[in-house]
């Protein structure tokens, strides 16, 4: 009998051995144009293996040694997994390589958050404006946004990574209009996701997902939806079956996942607490398969085809310079640091993937889709005097000029107090696809909640959360 993870077809368990190669694996890794071949039907599996691409049979082989399950009714629906995580694997190469027009929001050199246009021309050239001069030089004419996007901003020009989807307009036609995208690491995923659909399965069966899931959002996993203001997920992140945690002890440098699998490799744990508008927490990515040698290789926005030890170097290098901003601006400027310098004591350890996801084509919902509920316009209703007068009444403490901290507080008191509607949460840069932390702006303050009980990934407002507020001047 075939161990509990691994390929089952049918119900049943499929072992890398000839004869299921034969009589199953083959019609999964040959185009089915091929099938009336001399080769295919030879008998001969290295000749039927010759027919079949790289990186299809390194999915395959990574399936039949994995852990985890990857059920399918039939050789075709593996068919189907198999060119899903194909098109989504060269969508991210594409984003990673220029060929798709995407990197990270540069809000000092003037690049707003942005999917299809730069809407903000005409606040980077607004008089004394200091933003913008690096990129571009004289004013352009300002083109109408493409109606396919909006831009989910609460009130800052500059705030949000998020886009939604016109429902209006076909999901396959709105990825026609993508670029330039200016966001983060997990949007760039979802574009990757979206994108790699539409490629291998064609435009009527994304579209389709449309009518069951809602319009697709670029830039956020989960969105308040419903009456009791519950988080659902968006339609991307629809595509993941399960999302597992991966053990703490896990051999680094080794395969932990199928090629086009999502995974999260997070930054040391205090990284959130000391570094509170740090966008480098941990780096959303896919699993891209082996090299030449045998390394896995990873990718996400800003870091192609890396390996396990290169990520950890760079969100190490992220953790001094985003942990440590007091201590090293004292440096430059000749004078003795106030604070300790904070390291990553044991990056083998401390920087590390913590969480998996299967990549699987989503079941339609025979239900209605869910009704999000969005940011609404205009400007946070306290001032200043109000907010830190609410701050006190809330039992936040001063832990630093212009930072409060309130260790458990139910989220509902918190949202109440400050007035701040469930909609106008998002998640933070850089976050998990399972991450339950939240944030909000209110005017020159940031706040960031995130659930007391780590298991909880949808809080509610019945649910205590650690909550920090820091004004940002």
């Amino acid at each position: 009998m075939g161990h509990p993870g691994g390929i089952w077809i049918g119900g049943k368990a499929i072992e890398l051995e000839e004869q299921a190669l034969e009589s199953v694996l083959k019609y999964a890794l040959v185009p089915p144009d091929q099938w009336k071949s001399a080769a295919f039907n030879s008998g001969d599996m290295g000749e039927v293996l010759s027919m079949a691409d790289d990186l299809s049979v390194e999915i395959v082989i990574a399936m039949a040694k994995d852990s985890l399950k990857h059920a399918f009714a039939d050789a075709k629906e593996l068919a189907d997994n198999i060119a899903l995580r194909k098109g989504v694997i060269a969508a991210m190469r594409a984003i990673c390589a220029g060929d798709i027009d995407g990197d990270y929001v540069e809000a000092v050199d003037g690049v707003p958050p942005t999917l299809g246009y730069l809407g903000n021309l005409e606040a980077l050239f607004a008089p004394g404006n200091k933003t913008g001069k690096s990129i571009l030089t004289k004013q352009l004419p300002f083109v109408p946004p493409d109606d396919a996007w909006e831009h989910i901003a609460k009130a800052e020009t500059w705030a949000g990574f998020r886009f939604m989807q016109n429902p209006d307009v076909p999901l396959s036609t709105a990825l026609q209009a993508i670029t330039p995208f200016r966001g983060e690491c997990a949007g760039a995923l979802q574009l990757a996701i979206m994108l790699g659909c539409l490629n291998s399965y064609g435009s009527e069966k994304l579209d389709g997902l449309v009518a069951s899931h809602g319009p697709a959002f670029v830039g956020a996993w989960h969105l308040p939806a419903g009456k009791d203001a519950k988080r659902t997920n968006t339609l991307a992140t629809s595509f993941f079956a399960q999302t597992v945690d991966i053990p703490s002890d896990y051999e680094r440098g080794s395969v932990i996942a199928v090629p086009g699998d999502y995974l999260y490799f997070q930054n040391k744990d205090d990284y959130p607490d000391l570094a509170k508008t740090g966008g480098w927490q941990g780096e959303n990515c896919f699993y891209m398969g082996q090299d030449a040698l045998g390394h896995p290789h990873y990718s996400g926005l800003g870091l192609a085809w890396k390996t396990e030890f290169a990520f950890r170097m760079f969100l190490t290098n992220a953790y001094i310079n985003d942990v440590n901003t007091a201590y090293l601006t004292a440096m430059r400027n000749g004078k003795k640091p106030k604070t300790d310098l904070q390291i990553v004591e044991h990056p083998q350890k401390q920087v590390r993937f913590v969480a998996r996801a299967l990549l699987r084509f989503p079941d339609k919902d025979s239900g209605k889709p869910p009704s999000f509920r969005l940011p609404q316009s205009g400007a946070y209703p306290f001032d200043d005097a109000q907010i830190l007068a609410a701050l006190d009444k809330l039992g936040f403490k001063k832990v630093a000029p212009d930072e409060f901290e309130a260790t458990q507080i139910k989220l509902g008191s918190l949202m109440k107090t400050l007035s701040i509607g469930d909609q106008e949460f998002f998640q933070a840069p850089s976050a998990p696809l399972g991450g339950a932390a939240l944030q909000v702006q209110m005017n020159q303050w940031h706040l960031v909640v995130d659930p007391v009980n780590p298991d909880i990934v949808h809080p509610d407002a019945d649910d205590l959360v650690h909550a920090h507020a820091a004004r940002r001047l």
